[in-house]
């Protein structure tokens, strides 16, 4: 390159030497030539974006935003243009391009390679690479040292080592190896294709670890854990200071839940390679669930610092700032990460959520809505729309009702005549109409996404009991007691119900369930409603459990409720004898050992 053209590009570059990173697109290479070299493309990806990845001076775009760029753009491979350029930029926050062709002659590849600047969109430099088939490990070499001189950002002597660590010398191995790697990353991939070509790639060449890596990590994402783990510890044992297999490995602990070995792991892989990210961001999600949180915060911070992209940190910077009872300020964390991943809907329900437990059910709605426009039988989203309906018309209500105590106290003429909520704070009934139909809508849909979603049918069933319907209450009432035999709450609203529809023996039978699941209830409430004439249930109830009992001594579920009225009353000895009772018979009754276990605590603090 002549020094007129250098000065040229420093110019062009000269606004990006404060910045501590380099961020770099890498464009799919268009292949000019015939179809048995389509490979290539995705092995110069993969070549750039491996060698890159170690360098911390560079940040590769990942391949997710890369994506949304080109739909976004129109546009999917070969040489950009200006406009695509400076498009490219906009939107994946890049600062240089890297795009090019490549055709066979001769025996020889070559490769034409472009490198934009996409703050302007101009081409700041292009050359051609000729280079043997099994010589591609060379030409990303020389493209990265293009891209090192041109930007100026230094590259260190650790780092340079790591670059220039083998993958193989066997041609048909490598080839395998990147078909597994494209094959891997389309939409709708086939894991057997992948695993197979992978397989290919390791029987041609029994030393070629990144293959041996990356068919573990297949293993892994398919939740075959113990042969992801015989891989990682294959390339460990042979190759003990290459650190992509420790990543992998702490991988399967932490989804294991063994954060100590994960912890060990992570430290592993920062030991041989400081610049990698996801170690970072992992030692932070172990440190927050292991209550750690300032350790947390630092490695949080380092991962951002190597990749200020990647949307999983800011989700856990989410999650640390609710850990650490900060929920408002945990907002713009979750917000950051659904800016940086908008496809994420774990990242937008708990940004949702945030918002509804904040009380800005405004945006809450938001969110939920953006899941189930793109998923619009997705469970949680369709309950927590919902109940954030209800809690947005509540909230809209007392609004009203306090604006008219203002106006009362100022003596407007329309204040109401008595103060409270009373007169205004009823909503208006074509509204309310609305907020029900919409809240049926959303509770029905959740439940029909999945059968068993107990909140979904009990919110579902509260809302009818609301609007008056009261055989669509009882059925779903009915339907929320056979997912939890026992939430007390369905059955109470049930016998509600009952009552509202004169079938007073009903709604008795529903008492007498509560009163055996729960008698503490009737201990301290004795007496039933006017409805019922006032009459002492508890007393009932209870005469039918000794009854029970003189029947049969060692009934197991007689006797728990007998020592929950004890332990009610306050009689722990009591409770505590008859439940080592049932523990003689049935050692390993989980209700007897933990009310037991609750009530000697109790006995210990005195």
């Amino acid at each position: 390159m002549n020094r007129k053209y250098l000065i040229i590009f420093l110019l062009l570059f000269s606004t990006l030497y404060a910045q501590d990173k380099r961020k770099v697109a890498l464009v799919p290479f268009d292949n000019k030539g015939p179809t048995r070299i389509d490979w290539i493309s995705g092995a110069i990806e993969y070549l750039l974006s491996n060698k890159l990845s170690v360098a911390s001076g560079f940040y590769v775009i990942d391949r997710k935003t890369m994506q949304r760029a080109f739909s976004e753009i129109g546009f999917t491979k070969g040489v950009t243009s200006d406009r695509v350029s400076i498009q490219l930029g906009r939107i994946t926050g890049a600062e240089v391009a890297i795009s090019g062709t490549y055709t066979d002659s001769a025996s020889l590849i070559k490769l034409n390679v472009y490198y934009y600047n996409t703050n302007n969109g101009n081409r700041i430099f292009e050359e051609t690479i000729a280079i043997r088939e099994n010589q591609l490990v060379q030409a990303a070499d020389k493209i990265i040292d293009r891209l090192v001189h041109i930007s100026g950002v230094p590259v260190s002597q650790r780092e340079k080592a790591l670059m220039a660590r083998s993958l193989t010398k066997k041609p048909k191995a490598f080839e395998s190896f990147i078909k597994a790697y494209i094959e891997n990353n389309k939409p709708r991939r086939n894991p057997d294709i992948v695993i197979g070509l992978f397989r290919q790639a390791i029987m041609a060449d029994k030393n070629f670890w990144e293959a041996y890596y990356n068919l573990g990590i297949v293993y892994f994402n398919n939740k075959r854990y113990n042969e992801a783990l015989n891989q990682f510890n294959k390339i460990i044992k042979a190759l003990p200071n290459f650190d992509k297999p420790y990543y992998g490995r702490g991988l399967i602990y932490e989804k294991q839940k063994k954060y100590d070995l994960a912890i060990a792991d992570f430290n592993k892989v920062l030991e041989f390679n400081p610049n990698d990210f996801k170690a970072y961001y992992y030692l932070g999600k172990i440190s927050i669930l292991n209550k750690e949180y300032k350790k947390a915060k630092k490695y949080l911070d380092e991962a951002a610092n190597l990749n200020p992209e990647y949307a999983p940190v800011y989700y856990e910077y989410g999650n640390l700032a609710v850990a650490t009872n900060k929920m408002r300020s945990s907002i713009n964390d979750y917000r950051r990460a659904v800016e940086l991943d908008p496809g994420n809907i774990r990242f937008r329900a708990t940004l949702g959520e945030v918002y509804y437990r904040s009380q800005i059910y405004y945006n809450a709605l938001l969110e939920f809505d953006a899941i189930l426009k793109k998923k619009p039988n997705h469970a949680v989203a369709n309950f927590m729309r919902g109940v954030t309906i209800y809690k947005q018309a509540v909230l809209e209500e007392l609004v009203e009702a306090f604006l008219d105590m203002l106006d009362e106290a100022s003596g407007s003429k329309k204040a109401v005549k008595e103060k409270g909520f009373n007169k205004k704070s009823t909503i208006d009934p074509v509204k309310k109409g609305k907020v029900y139909q919409d809240m049926v809508a959303a509770f029905t849909k959740a439940a029909q996404a999945r059968p068993r979603f107990m909140q979904a049918t009990f919110n579902l069933a509260l809302t009818y009991l609301e609007m008056g319907n009261y055989p669509l209450a009882e059925n779903y009432f009915k339907k929320t007691i056979q997912i939890a035999p026992t939430l007390i709450k369905a059955y109470t609203k049930l016998a509600e119900v009952y009552e509202k529809t004169n079938r007073l023996p009903l709604a008795i039978e529903q008492y007498r369930k509560v009163f055996f699941i729960e008698p503490a209830i009737f201990v301290r409430q004795p007496t039933l409603g006017p409805e019922h004439q006032y009459r002492n249930i508890f007393k009932e109830f209870m005469s039918e459990l000794n009854t029970r009992l003189k029947r049969n001594p060692n009934d197991v579920k007689s006797n728990l409720t007998l020592a929950k009225v004890f332990k009610a009353q306050g009689y722990n000895g009591k409770a505590a004898n008859i439940l080592r009772k049932v523990l003689s018979r049935q050692p390993n009754n989980r209700e007897a050992k933990s009310m037991l276990a609750a009530i000697e605590k109790g006995d210990r603090r005195r």
